[in-house]
């Protein structure tokens, strides 16, 4: 259960250190919190913090959550005693697959056929925007987007996103595969970024996106190793029509690509300003175990520069675990204070990881600090490692 009301610094680290709860029952990775206000779209009737994240392979999808101030957790959000879904069954578009095979990963499982992934809702003016990701049926992952009114829809879906590239974009010399000589890749993950004013008056935007490189793998026909793409996190600037219309404007960036220290990957990715920078949070690693993290670093510039001061943020050994957990990662924060967030991601149940157990990932929540105890700008921190187990 997540703590009632809005606690300061100070009042989380006197707390003593607790094993961690998930916030719900069931598998709920990619957890996002968006929190509206009487003045958001859907007006004071919607107000409060809604929760969603990836549900894959049902007759619904992306089911809301709401937040209850008089029981302090999250609750399912209900209408005419069916649970509110933005996609409602019977009601999926039909671009998503079907069952339809994935020519690069043949032998997927049917959870990671049927993708559903990493809902994300931002509040742009007078609409709502979903950003998520979903696999075609042709099986490759895209990233798209859906509008509304209203938290609890109708939504409208505009389809995929004309944003993924091909291998030899990013690998020149890939020989080849069952895909064919040069396959087009997935993306996923979604999220948006507000930029810096440029002096027009208007707000501006980007998506960032994930190229899901680390699903094509082949071997070397030179050297005889196996060799996977790179995964770039690559920004694009875009406006969005009173029709719901996106259109890119520029040229993208690649904000981010994997190195030595990603363990294949770097994905999950989330923005946020906090003293005087841009601060991006991402996770790391086989999202299916252990190795799983999750990374923060600085960007100067969304549309030129590059992540840079990498440090790591939470892993499997983090105290806040209090090892009853692994394989923290996909972050996203929702502001509780002055400097101060709570900061949702998924885990594994300590002893547990998908190729044993399937998908049984679930929802915690921790906090994050960018002051000190004396409200000074820091380097961001989890507050729960810092918390005396013995208090």
């Amino acid at each position: 259960m997540a703590p009632r009301g809005n606690p300061t610094l100070a009042e989380l680290l006197a707390r003593p250190a607790r094993v961690p709860e998930s916030l719900l029952p069931g598998n709920m990775p990619d957890p996002f919190v968006l929190k509206l206000s009487d003045t958001s779209p859907g007006g004071a009737r919607t107000a409060g913090a809604w929760l969603i994240a990836t549900h894959n392979d049902a007759p619904h999808a992306f089911p809301l959550y709401r937040w209850s101030v008089e029981r302090a957790c999250f609750e399912p959000a209900m209408k005419d005693g069916r649970h509110v879904s933005l996609f409602p069954e019977d009601q999926l578009p039909d671009w998503w697959n079907q069952g339809e095979p994935v020519p690069t990963e043949p032998d997927l499982p049917r959870d990671l056929l049927r993708a559903r992934w990493a809902p994300e809702v931002f509040e742009m003016g007078d609409q709502l925007v979903l950003f998520y990701t979903a696999r075609d049926r042709q099986g490759i992952l895209r990233s798209a987007y859906a509008t509304s009114r209203d938290i609890g829809g109708p939504w409208t879906d505009h389809g995929p996103l004309d944003v993924n590239p091909k291998v030899k974009t990013l690998v020149p010399d890939y020989p080849g595969g069952p895909a064919g000589p040069n396959p087009v890749l997935g993306t996923i993950d979604g999220t948006v970024v507000r930029l810096e004013d440029d002096g027009s008056g208007r707000p501006r935007h980007a998506l960032v996106i994930k190229v899901d490189g680390n699903a094509l793998r082949w071997e070397d026909p030179a050297t005889g190793r196996r060799r996977v793409a790179p995964t770039p996190l690559v920004a694009r600037e875009f406006t969005l029509d009173a029709d719901g219309k996106l259109r890119f404007v520029g040229t993208p960036n690649v904000i981010l690509s994997n190195g030595p220290q990603h363990g294949g990957l770097v994905e999950g990715q989330f923005f946020v300003r906090e003293n005087g920078h841009l601060y991006v949070l991402y996770s790391a690693g086989f999202f299916g175990n252990h190795e799983y993290r999750t990374y923060v670093g600085r960007l100067d510039d969304v549309m030129q520069g590059r992540v840079w001061n990498e440090r790591l943020l939470m892993d499997s050994e983090s105290p806040a675990l209090r090892g009853a957990w692994n394989g923290p990662g996909h972050p996203s924060l929702e502001k509780v204070g002055d400097g101060l967030y709570a900061l949702y991601l998924h885990a594994w149940r300590e002893g547990t990881d998908y190729n044993r157990h399937g998908e049984q990932r679930r929802a915690l929540r921790f906090h994050v600090s960018f002051r000190d105890t004396e409200g000074r700008p820091c380097a961001p921190f989890v507050v729960e490692d810092l918390q005396n187990p013995r208090a």
